[in-house]
C-alpha cells in the first residue's frame, strides 16, 4: 500500500491483532472489565470526553479529555475516518450527536447509548461531513478522492448534499438539499464559523469551491493554480480556522489515479478567505520548504497562530507557524496519524495513530503524552457526553478486541485501508 507520495506504508489491518493487544484483551474478556469506566447503564454524566473510532475491532474508545485517561471501550459494529469535528464539540456544545462518514453514507449515533439516530446514503463510496457552527446542518462532500480515474469514459456525478442535523427537527437526518456537482471530485467541506458558506475541495477540477449554505448553492469556485512541480495541484481536503481568516487546503501535488505517472507529493496552502466569495491563496509549503511528506489533513488551534498536518508518511505531526506561514516544527507520534480533532476546550489535540494502537496528545506545539486506544484507531471527535455501557458491551469490545467478529461489521470506504481522500 502506498501514500500520496508513492512510498511503502504499513498496512494497519494486515497483521491482525499484536500479542500485546491480544494479552490485554483476554484479560478484559476474562473480567468483563475495561480499565476506566463508562457511565452506568442510567446516562447523565457529562464531562470532557474525545470519542475515537477504532477501525480494525469497529469499537469506540471513550478518552476524558481532561485527565488524558481511557475512559473505556465499547464495540459499536461500524467507524469513521473523518467524523465531522469542529462545531458542536466544545465545553459548552450539549451536541450529543456524533455524524460517521461511512461507505455509500453518513450515520448518526447518539454520544450517550451509541444506537443509531439516522443513516443517509449519499449514492458515492467515500463521503466527508461537517456540522455547521448553528448545529442545524451537515454538509456531506461525496465522491471524491485522488484515486479517481482522470479521464472516465462514464463520469460519475459527484455530490455536495446538506442533511438535517437539528436533533429536535422533525426532518432530523433527512436530505434538504443536494447540489449535483458533476464530475469535480469534492473530497472535503469545512464551514466558515459564520456558517453562511463552506469551501469544498475540487479534486478533480483543480478548483476550491465556496458553497452558500442557505440557500444551498455554489456561490462561486476557484482554479487553484499552477502545481509547485509536476502534474496538477489536486487540493482534496480542508480546513477553515475559528476567525474566519484562513483556509488550510491538502494538495496531492501529482496525478490523479491508483497508480499515477506523476507521483502525489502533496503540499499545503494557506488561502485568505477573509472575503469568503474571493478566496486567495497567500502561501504554498512544499517539501523544499520543510514539509517532511504529503499532508492528509488539518487541524488549526483556536487562537489562530498554528496548524498541524497530519503526515503520516513520515510518521508525524507537521507544526506550521501561521504568521511566518512556514514549517515549525515535525513532531514524532511513532506511527501513522491521518487525523486529529481538538479536546471540547480546545486546549489539546488529540490524534488516533492508527500502526500503534494509541492516541497522542498535542498542545502548545509540543507531544505532552499518549493514551491508550482499540484496533487501528483512525477518526475522532469532542464531546461532552459520556457513552452508557453495561457488562454485555464491554465483553464484546473485548471480543472484538480479540479480533472475534461480534455481529456485522459496517463496510468503510478505505481504498487500501487508507481511509481518506487521498
Amino acid at each position: 500500500m502506498t501514500d500520496p507520495d508513492g512510498s511503502r506504508r504499513i498496512d494497519p489491518f494486515a497483521a491482525g491483532v499484536d500479542r500485546r493487544r491480544l494479552l490485554g484483551s483476554s484479560a478484559a474478556a476474562a473480567g468483563v472489565t475495561l480499565a476506566g469506566c463508562l457511565s452506568g447503564e442510567d446516562g447523565g454524566e457529562r464531562a470532557p470526553t474525545v470519542y475515537v473510532f477504532n477501525t480494525a475491532d469497529r469499537t469506540l474508545t471513550a478518552i476524558d479529555a481532561v485527565d488524558d485517561e481511557p475512559v473505556g471501550t465499547v464495540e459499536i459494529g461500524t467507524t469513521a475516518s473523518f467524523p465531522a469535528n469542529q462545531y458542536g464539540t466544545g465545553v459548552e456544545s450539549e451536541y450529543d450527536v456524533l455524524w460517521l462518514n461511512v461507505d455509500g453514507g453518513v450515520k448518526a449515533l447518539d454520544a450517550r447509548s451509541l444506537s443509531e439516530l439516522a443513516a443517509v446514503e449519499t449514492g458515492l463510496g467515500p463521503n466527508y461531513p461537517n456540522l455547521t457552527p448553528d448545529e442545524r446542518h451537515l454538509l456531506v462532500a461525496a465522491g471524491g478522492t485522488t484515486t479517481l480515474d482522470p479521464e472516465p469514459d462514464e463520469p460519475d456525478d459527484h455530490a455536495v448534499v446538506r442533511v438535517d442535523a437539528d436533533p429536535e427537527s422533525d426532518a432530523f437526518g433527512e436530505v434538504t438539499g443536494e447540489l449535483a456537482v458533476g464530475y469535480t471530485g469534492p473530497c472535503d467541506v469545512t464551514p466558515e464559523p459564520d456558517g453562511e458558506f463552506a469551501f469544498v475541495p475540487e479534486i478533480a477540477d483543480e478548483s476550491l469551491a465556496v458553497v452558500r449554505v442557505d440557500p444551498f448553492e455554489v456561490a462561486t469556485r476557484v482554479d487553484v493554480g499552477e502545481p509547485a512541480g509536476d502534474g496538477d495541484v489536486l487540493p482534496f481536503m480542508a480546513t477553515a480556522d475559528w476567525d474566519g481568516e484562513l483556509l488550510l487546503v491538502e494538495n496531492g501535488e501529482g496525478e490523479l489515479g491508483p497508480d499515477p505517472a506523476v507521483p502525489r507529493v502533496g503540499s499545503e496552502s494557506i488561502w485568505d478567505v477573509s472575503d469568503p466569495e474571493a478566496p486567495e491563496e497567500l502561501a504554498r509549503i512544499t517539501r523544499e520548504d520543510g514539509l517532511p511528506a504529503a499532508p492528509i489533513t488539518s487541524e488549526v488551534d483556536p487562537d489562530g497562530e498554528t496548524a498541524y498536518l497530519f503526515t503520516p508518511g513520515a510518521d508525524a505531526v507537521t507544526v506550521i507557524d501561521l504568521e511566518r506561514r512556514a514549517v515549525d516544527r515535525v513532531l514524532d507520534v511513532g506511527g501513522s496519524a491521518l487525523s486529529g480533532a481538538w479536546g471540547p476546550a480546545r486546549e489539546k489535540l488529540y490524534v488516533p495513530v492508527q500502526t500503534e494502537n494509541r492516541v497522542a496528545v498535542i498542545a502548545d506545539r509540543e507531544l505532552v503524552g499518549t493514551v491508550d486506544a482499540g484496533e487501528a484507531p483512525t477518526g475522532a471527535v469532542g464531546g461532552t457526553a459520556r457513552p452508557e455501557s453495561d457488562a454485555l458491551g464491554r465483553l464484546r469490545a473485548s471480543l472484538a478486541g480479540l479480533g472475534l467478529t461480534v455481529g456485522d461489521r459496517e463496510p468503510t470506504f478505505c481504498p487500501e485501508d487508507n481511509c481518506y481522500c487521498g
